[in-house]
Formats: C-alpha cells, sequence, structure tokens
C-alpha cells in the first residue's frame, strides 16, 4: 500500500494543489506512516468526532453488517458503506493548510455496535517528519514534526480532542 496506493494518490493530489512537479516526491520521500489496528467490541466502540492531521489517512475496509464509521456531510453525520476490499480515504489538516482551504479534511467518527468486533487498520501518512512546508498561495507554513506533536498532545495529554471537527455539533 504504502509504495503503490500512496504515491499515486499523494501525485494526484499535488497535482490539484497546483505544487510544482516533483513536490509530493520531494516531500514525502520518505513518508511519515502511522499504522494503528484499532479494535471497537462488538459491545459497543467509539471514537468521537475528529479529523486526522495528516495530508491523508488510507482505512482499509471490511464488509460488516452495521455501518459504524460515519462522516459529516451535508449538515449531519451519514453512516459510509463498508465495502468489502476497498479503502476509504480520509482527506488531512495538512492537506487542508496547504490548499489554503481549498480541500477541507474529513471529520469522522465511529460508533459501533453490531453483532461482531470491528477492527480499524488506519494508515496515516503524513510528509516526511522533518519537512517545513509551505502552502501554495504562501498562506500557511509549518513544521511536520510540530503539527504531529501538538496533535499528540491534544488528543493524549490534554483531552481536548483533535482537528477541526471539534467545531461540529
Amino acid at each position: 500500500m504504502v509504495n503503490d496506493v500512496v504515491p499515486k494518490l499523494g501525485i494526484a493530489l499535488a497535482d490539484l494543489l497546483d505544487m510544482e512537479e516533483g513536490w509530493f516526491r520531494r516531500h514525502f520521500s520518505p513518508p511519515t506512516v502511522l499504522q494503528r489496528v484499532i479494535r471497537y467490541p462488538s459491545t459497543g466502540g467509539t471514537a468521537g468526532k475528529h479529523t486526522d492531521n495528516g495530508f491523508f489517512t488510507l482505512l482499509l475496509q471490511e464488509e460488516l453488517p452495521t455501518r459504524s464509521l460515519q462522516v459529516w456531510f451535508g449538515g449531519h453525520w451519514v453512516p459510509a458503506p463498508s465495502l468489502p476490499d476497498s479503502l476509504v480515504v480520509n482527506l488531512g489538516d495538512m492537506l487542508q493548510a496547504l490548499s489554503d482551504d481549498r480541500f477541507k479534511s474529513t471529520p469522522h467518527q465511529v460508533v459501533h455496535t453490531g453483532p461482531t468486533d470491528r477492527i480499524s487498520l488506519p494508515f496515516f501518512i503524513y510528509p516526511d517528519i522533518d519537512a517545513r512546508l509551505t502552502s501554495r498561495q504562501g498562506k500557511q507554513t509549518f513544521s511536520v514534526a510540530e503539527v504531529m506533536l501538538r496533535n499528540f498532545d491534544s488528543i493524549w495529554e490534554t483531552g481536548k480532542g483533535a482537528g477541526r471537527a471539534r467545531e461540529l455539533q
């Protein structure tokens, strides 16, 4: 996945942002990839509303009898289909910043109550951790490492939550 899907999707997104030729390869060689295995028990498991702070997130999907992944769309939470052998792509806060808000990060949450456990396999894709990036129009500049550390602190240290989803009802 990291060697096949990530470069293709990343280059396409960089092209949509009108970044200069070779921008994605320069800032994602190597990419910073955080991969997690998250278990949501059948007795009920949740992940509160949030956006991911990286460039994008890839989420492997399996067919489940209940749809527990929800995305914010049209002013309310909508269950996302769980299609077997597919990927969900969530746009991240870094992509939103680099696009000068042309693209928006994907608010989502998990509310799982089903007959079986739900195993989630997200791949969080970031630029090289040492990169310092500036948006195409120069409106935003940030250090990848600093953004990652602030996000960690906001979720795990202070408990304030993460991303722009905190603003949603």
